[in-house]
């Protein structure tokens, strides 16, 4: 028999507010609901002591309480990073990623379990394959228990930033990514700003620039390859979806003035890693509003690829750089723990 109680993890702020409405309690009880979930991290409304035990029978008939649980924690000591497998109602497992910085505490969530996408070079789509979409509840769920278990173990007191760059493509899953960010940006609840908010996204067609419009939230780009027949090779999506149909999608982004598109472009060597491939990425992207990250390939099981040299990549940065493009080139972490990108397959490390 199908639940008819809703989960409260599942549901933004107004759409709480609106149930609490319908089953006749006063409006003030979604705030305190969502500081106890939210901001104290407390599941369980036997802990929720300024409830009375009627009110407590009334959300319990109405509401249930579900996140994923923690199965695994590894800690990689080149670079301060953890990799979180939470386990689902289904027992099916969710890859995330906490990052230390200075001044920066970043989860990388995502928002599949597995990806269907297919690329070559990423574990995920190669290895797990498509299992299914998260929920909500599933997603949040991710920086809600790493926020608690960060807390519990003196690491981080908050997440200040967010990057939907683990498992699964966002706009192959978009309600629940939605719905996701909008419980992130809400001040009731994370009260995270839009700019401390990535999407990462291979492009699998054209809602891309009405989503980023509508939550203002930053825009990344999988771009990774100048023409089509390099893309489509790599990226079997790029048929359904090619570069041009891509850059004018685009187009149509609203950009604030300090606001840009980051364009990920992996290295790989001899692939696409050429002095001509960089001519060809400018040709593409040069008179758009961008920043272009290039990423150091992070070998993975089943693609015989090599990392780009390093002075490839120098080459490469130098190049857009002559041309007045900014570009930086991202820094591999987790990588002892299975946890870089394009590495996330579900290992304990």
């Amino acid at each position: 028999m199908k639940n008819s109680k809703i989960n409260l993890f599942d549901i933004t702020y107004s759409e709480m507010e609106k149930i609490i409405k319908e089953i006749s309690l006063p409006v003030f009880r979604a705030q305190q609901l969502g500081n106890w979930l939210y901001k104290n991290l407390v599941f369980s409304l036997d802990q929720m002591s300024n409830f009375s035990q009627e009110l407590k029978d009334t959300i319990d008939k109405n509401f249930y309480f579900y996140v994923p649980q923690i199965e695994h924690v590894a800690h990689s000591e080149s670079d301060n990073s953890y990799k979180f497998l939470l386990k689902t109602s289904d027992d099916r497992l969710i890859e995330s990623i906490l990052m230390i910085e200075p001044g920066r505490t970043t989860v990388c969530v995502s928002c599949m379990i597995g990806c269907p996408m297919g690329c070559k070079f990423c574990a995920t789509g190669t290895e797990v394959g498509f299992v299914r979409k998260l929920t909500t509840a599933e997603i949040i769920g991710q920086v809600l228990m790493i926020l608690r278990y960060a807390k519990e173990n003196d690491i981080a007191q908050r997440i200040t930033n967010v990057v939907f760059m683990g498992m699964g493509e966002p706009f192959a899953n978009l309600d629940a990514v939605q719905n996701a960010i909008y419980i992130l940006l809400d001040p009731k609840l994370f009260g995270i700003s839009p700019a401390k908010i990535s999407v990462s996204t291979a492009c699998p067609g054209n809602n891309i620039a009405e989503f980023i419009n509508k939550t203002s939230v930053r825009l990344a780009v999988s771009l990774h390859f100048p023409t089509n027949d390099l893309r489509s090779e790599y990226m079997p999506i790029n048929k359904k979806f090619n570069i041009e149909e891509i850059i004018k999608e685009l187009k149509k982004v609203k950009l604030k003035k300090r606001d840009y598109i980051l364009i990920e472009y992996i290295m790989l060597g001899g692939i696409n890693d050429t002095p001509l491939h960089a001519k060809q990425l400018l040709g593409i992207v040069g008179n758009l509003k961008v920043k272009i990250n290039l990423i150091p390939y992070n070998p993975t099981e089943g693609f015989a690829a090599k990392a780009s040299t390093q002075k490839a990549i120098n080459d490469f940065v130098q190049y857009l750089q002559s041309k007045n493009i900014f570009v930086s080139v991202r820094k591999s972490r987790g990588i002892d723990i299975d946890g870089g990108c394009g590495q996330f397959a579900l290992k304990k490390s």
